[in-house]
C-alpha cells in the first residue's frame, strides 16, 4: 500500500493510519510510551480524534484521522498547542501546512503563517518593519 505522508520513525502505534500523529519511544522490551506529557490541552482542542485518558491509557494518539475541513482544523489546533510537539503532521497538503507550526511538520514550507507571522516580529524588533 502506498502512503502519501512520511512514516515517522518513532510514530507512536496506536496512532490511526494517516498524516496526522503523535510520536512515542519504544523501550528495549518492545513496550511502547507516547512523547506527549499527558496535560489534556491537545486531548480538548480535538476530542473526537484523540484518545481520552483513562485508567488504562495515559498515552495521547489520533483515534480517527479528521475526514472533514473542519476537523482537519481541529487537528491542527490540536498540534499547534502541544506544549512538547508531540503531535506532528506528515503530509504535503499546503493548505493544512499553511495552518501549522512548522516545528510540527515533517515537510515544513517557509510560508507558513506562523513562519511569516515570525519573519515580521523579527523585522519589527531589528526596526526595519514599520
Amino acid at each position: 500500500m502506498q502512503r502519501g505522508y512520511y512514516l515517522h520513525p518513532h510514530r507512536f502505534p496506536m496512532n490511526a493510519e494517516g498524516a496526522f500523529y503523535t510520536l512515542g519511544m519504544q523501550f528495549k522490551d518492545g513496550t511502547w510510551c507516547g512523547e506527549c506529557m499527558s496535560c489534556g490541552t491537545p486531548e480538548k482542542e480535538a476530542p473526537t480524534l484523540l484518545a481520552s485518558f483513562s485508567d488504562e491509557c495515559s498515552d495521547t494518539y489520533f483515534i480517527r484521522q479528521p475526514e472533514t475541513d473542519q476537523e482537519v482544523v481541529i487537528a491542527c489546533n490540536a498540534l499547534n498547542v502541544c506544549c512538547v510537539n508531540a503531535l506532528r503532521y506528515a503530509g504535503h497538503d499546503p493548505k493544512i501546512l499553511a495552518l501549522l507550526d512548522p516545528s510540527v511538520c515533517d515537510h515544513p514550507t517557509f510560508f507558513s503563517r506562523f513562519s511569516l507571522f515570525r519573519f515580521f516580529i523579527r523585522l519589527r524588533y531589528w526596526g526595519l518593519g514599520t
